[in-house]
C-alpha cells in the first residue's frame, strides 16, 4: 500500500495537469454552446453540451476544485430542465447558461487545499 504522502503528491500532479487542461475544456464547451442554433432545438448539440458539463461536475471535486463541481452541478441541473422541453431557448435561458459558463471559468481558479484522494473500494 502506498504511503499517504506519496499518494497526495501524485494527486497534486494529477490536479495540476487537470487544471492546466481546463482552459481548453472551457473553449470547447463555449464552442459547442455558440454553435447551438437560437431558433430551433438541436438535440445532438444540446446533449453534447450536457455531457461536457456533466464531466466537469464529476471531475472538479476529484481533482481538487470543488467549486467547479458545484457550479457545474447547478448548470447540469438547469440544462436537464431545459432538455425536457426540447424547445429553442429564450433570451433569459440563454443568458442564464452564459452566466453559468462564466461562473465555471471563475470557479476553476478556486482550488481546494488538498485534492480529494479516492478511497479504493475492494
Amino acid at each position: 500500500m502506498a504511503d499517504s504522502g506519496g499518494l497526495a503528491a501524485k494527486m497534486k500532479v494529477l490536479s495540476d495537469a487537470y487544471a492546466a487542461h481546463l482552459p481548453e475544456k472551457f473553449a470547447q464547451l463555449e464552442q459547442v454552446w455558440q454553435q447551438l442554433p437560437r431558433d430551433v432545438w438541436d438535440e445532438q448539440g444540446f446533449q453534447t453540451l450536457c455531457r461536457m458539463v456533466h464531466s466537469l461536475t464529476g471531475s472538479g471535486k476529484t481533482f481538487g476544485i470543488s467549486a467547479l463541481s458545484d457550479v457545474a452541478r447547478d448548470l447540469e441541473e438547469y440544462l436537464t430542465q431545459l432538455a425536457e422541453t426540447k424547445a429553442a431557448l429564450n433570451e433569459d435561458q440563454r443568458n442564464h447558461v452564459e452566466h453559468a459558463i462564466t461562473q465555471l471559468r471563475q470557479a476553476s481558479s478556486q482550488r481546494d487545499d488538498v485534492p480529494q484522494v479516492p478511497i479504493p473500494t475492494n
